[in-house]
């Protein structure tokens, strides 16, 4: 699946396959992504290279941070 328009994005978030967020930089795509795992702990939430360089990344259910 590629972009509509050239928006200069290289990272596709998907939840469960379907596309929710595009990014430009990679830290920021997995940030983004870390951060709708954490929303939707039972989802797939994958990070997509569209140059096709790296492979797919799987975002993994993070432990709760306590605050003190």
């Amino acid at each position: 699946m590629a972009l509509k328009k050239d928006t200069g994005a290289r990272w596709e978030i998907t939840v469960d396959g379907v596309s929710r967020s595009y990014r430009e930089r990679k830290e920021m795509a997995i940030e983004g992504a870390e951060y709708l795992k954490s929303k939707n702990p039972s989802s797939e939430v994958r990070v997509r290279d569209y140059k096709g360089e790296e492979p797919s990344i799987v975002i993994k259910t993070q432990q709760p941070r306590v605050k003190q």
